[in-house]
């Protein structure tokens, strides 16, 4: 190995050197920071409805918050998240020469408020719609059916990411009102 070959081997490891530390200043600078526990305005949390959906949104406070824990007697809570509906539509999209359909759009929708013990909204009645697309096979009709149930699911996660998110953004509690 000559001298000139040593060189252009240093120079690329200076260079790679370099670049990573740009990319780590860059990233530092733009305000970039990997998600921590998550904070909410409320200690106590009482879930009604939902089903599995409860379960996951209980599941992530559980093991997701700083401080905030999940009761089981609407009683002991600061808010009560209310899971009011969920519904789950198949519609066809696409139909062949046969009029056999090809693609199917499914929908579902959440709807859900946040509010105080005494019924007051932190979060009003709110409705997450969620559309994905299932391509549909009269060969493969058990792959379809379960690929309808993984969507189904993963439209399900979604919502609950989205509520998650909602609640998060909730900074402070309304005032408790007095009785005099």
């Amino acid at each position: 190995m000559t001298f000139g070959q040593r060189g252009v081997g240093v120079t690329r490891r200076v260079f790679g050197w370099i670049a990573l530390l740009a990319t780590a200043l860059t990233l530092s600078a733009c305000g970039f920071q990997l998600r921590g526990a998550s904070e909410y305005a409320f200690h106590r949390l009482y879930i009604s409805g939902g089903g599995q959906m409860a379960t996951d949104i209980s599941r992530y406070i559980r093991y997701g918050s700083k401080g905030t824990v999940v009761v089981t007697d609407p009683k002991d809570a600061d808010a009560r998240l209310e899971i009011v509906g969920i519904s789950n539509t198949r519609t066809a999209v696409s139909l062949d020469s046969n009029g056999q359909a090809r693609e199917y759009e499914m929908r579902s929708a959440f709807t859900f408020q946040l509010v105080t013990p005494d019924g007051r909204p932190i979060i009003p009645l709110t409705t997450i719609r969620l559309v994905r697309n299932l391509p549909y096979s009269d060969n493969e009709t058990t792959a379809r059916d379960t690929e309808a149930a993984l969507l189904n699911r993963d439209m399900q996660k979604d919502a609950v990411d989205q509520i998650i998110r909602r609640m998060e953004a909730v900074k402070s509690m309304p005032e408790i009102k007095r009785e005099e």
